[in-house]
């Protein structure tokens, strides 16, 4: 009987051994993450970064950050196995926070999945965060072209100015749409798809939480273009 119960016991501590043993070889796993940072003409971005995060949330410090781009766009990082959540900038000073005036994002994160290969591609576009509202939208059928003038109080076009379209009357983040810079005339062009809005205008980027966005805007589908000048309160 003592025979058997120390069989029993040296096999449960083998079997114990083992399962721990695989998961240390599992947690030891890595895999290279490499791609290419590139413009919205496809050229490659030199001095860009990628910044990987274990979860969406990627407004704080990253859990890994690659090397600078080289002249190509091309990048690569060794990372544990793992869930990550992937954006690519090109910025001067801190390494989060909020996006500034010339911060070149690549939007959205890509989600980097548990990579089943041991080396996973992964490409970024970087533009301007306001240009890359407009471009992204510009391709799709079913978003409505706003176009129309910023103005000051007395009508006269205000140039270097953006309008912002956001789904909230009050702006406590990000506005959902930015158009480009406004030119000599005041022009300005925004891609929204359908829905509800307010709209406004700014000088400053970003426009900082709690302004108001004054004017309601309706975007329902199969609608034309649209003509509407925003004006803007210069301080």
């Amino acid at each position: 009987m003592r025979r058997q119960w120390l069989a029993v016991i040296l096999l449960l501590f083998v079997a114990t051994v083992a399962v721990f043993g695989q998961s240390d070889a599992l947690a030891g796993e890595t895999f290279v993450l490499r791609g290419k940072v590139l413009d919205l003409a496809g050229r490659g971005v030199e001095g860009a970064e990628v910044f990987l995060y274990d979860s969406a949330n990627t407004r704080r410090p990253a859990e890994f950050i690659t090397p600078k781009t080289d002249r190509d766009g091309q990048y690569s990082i060794e990372l544990p196995v793992g869930k990550y959540w992937a954006v690519a900038r090109v910025r001067q000073g801190e390494k989060f926070g909020p996006l500034l005036l010339g911060t070149r994002h690549s939007g959205e994160p890509a989600v980097i999945d548990l990579p089943a290969e041991r080396v996973t591609e992964q490409d970024f576009t970087v533009a301007d965060i306001r240009e890359v509202a407009r471009n992204k939208h510009r391709t799709r059928d079913d978003y409505v072209k706003v176009s129309g003038r910023v103005v000051d109080g007395s009508g006269a076009p205000v140039a270097k100015a953006y309008v912002l379209a956001h789904r909230g009357k009050k702006l406590e983040r990000l506005p959902d749409y930015v158009s480009g810079w406004t030119d000599e005339t005041g022009r300005y062009v925004l891609y929204l798809r359908p829905g509800d809005y307010f709209i406004g205008a700014a000088t400053v980027f970003p426009p900082g939480r709690n302004v108001t966005l004054e004017k309601p805007l309706a975007i329902v589908p199969g609608k034309i273009d649209i003509a509407i000048d925003v004006e803007i309160t210069l301080e």
